[in-house]
């Protein structure tokens, strides 16, 4: 009878905590896969149109919000929410500042707690020939990641508030004005958290249903394209109609202030004649003062001819001539 042989395990045939050890577990290979697939998006230059280049945080910030390596996004959503969480339920700042001095009360308790030996304390015994510095690679390497964050939210702003994606535009629009009323209603935190959901949400939604949506986006555009045209021939059309009236306006009242200049013109000469004749009335009514005596040159009247009185009529009447001899004749005085 033969005995059973027995075969060494494979690889295939790991157990479950074998293959987290040896990083040959599928789930971990996928997570590493999509790690690297988005640190390597991040690390590629792309170029835009025309001179403007983009940074690697363009792709970087693209694959991350599509979803592309989901197990990486899903890991950068998740410690959002849990770092906003935290911060809002956690006193994050106390708790380092307790981490902080317990590790220096640990320290001093162990360096002190060896000196009664005369042994030397245990964490000087611990501390290394020359201290640990940040070489200045890394922090240049930082710097440099830092600008081009920045550069990427510089382009990308100026890229939305010159409407470079109508659609971009309107969604920021909507995502300003909605915060605008929001924050005064909710608390930042909430405000910070519902933002982040949105973010990471919406293009999941937006590319699980891109051709209903986009669809629904064309009969919009086509409904609004309608809507102002019809409102630009309404424009063309009221505007005619009102210039043809202030052209009509404009003519007649040209043709009454025309109308209105002859008639002052035709009535100034009847205006300008009264005067003479009412001077002509005052030199008949007030006769000029005879200046030489009426008896010396034989004549009645003041400035009659012939005998005649001008003012009075005819056959040189006497009356207005005895008045005026009474007035000039000098008064006799009154003798006592």
């Amino acid at each position: 009878m033969e005995s059973p042989t027995y075969s060494s395990p494979s690889s295939s045939e790991e157990t479950a905590p074998q293959q987290v050890l040896n990083g040959t577990n599928t789930v971990i290979q996928k997570t590493k896969a999509d790690f690297q697939g988005l640190a390597n998006s991040a690390s590629v230059e792309n170029d835009y149109e025309g001179d403007q280049p983009l940074t690697h945080y363009h792709s970087f910030f693209f694959d991350l919000f599509t979803w592309k390596y989901p197990r990486a996004t899903g890991f950068f959503f998740f410690s959002v929410i849990s770092m906003i969480t935290a911060f809002r339920f956690i006193n994050v700042l106390r708790w380092v500042f307790k981490g902080a001095y317990l590790l220096f009360a640990s320290a001093a308790l162990l360096e002190v707690a060896g000196k009664p030996f005369g042994a030397k304390g245990l964490v000087s015994s611990m501390r290394p020939r020359r201290y640990h510095t940040i070489p200045r690679e890394s922090i240049e390497k930082l710097f440099n990641e830092a600008h081009d964050l920045l550069n990427f939210f510089v382009v990308e702003f100026q890229r939305v508030i010159f409407v470079e994606n109508i659609f971009a535009t309107i969604v920021a629009f909507v995502t300003t004005f909605a915060a605008y009323f929001l924050i005064k209603y909710m608390p930042f935190w909430s405000l910070l958290l519902t933002a982040t959901i949105t973010a990471f949400t919406a293009p999941l939604i937006y590319l699980q249903n891109q051709e209903f949506i986009d669809e629904k986006i064309r009969q919009g555009n086509e409904l609004v394209n309608e809507q102002l045209n019809t409102g630009r021939e309404l424009t063309v059309k009221y505007a005619g109609e009102a210039a043809a009236r202030a052209r009509s306006t404009a003519v007649d009242l040209s043709q009454k202030a025309q109308g209105y200049a002859q008639n002052v013109r035709g009535s100034s000469p009847a205006a300008t004649s009264k005067p003479s004749t009412t001077s002509t009335a005052d030199k008949k009514e007030f006769p000029s003062v005879p200046v030489h005596d009426p008896a010396a040159n034989g004549h009645n009247g003041l400035n009659g001819v012939n005998g005649h009185n001008d003012l009075n009529g005819a056959n040189g009447a006497n009356g207005f001539n005895t008045k005026v001899q009474d007035e000039y004749r000098p008064e006799q005085p009154i003798l006592a």
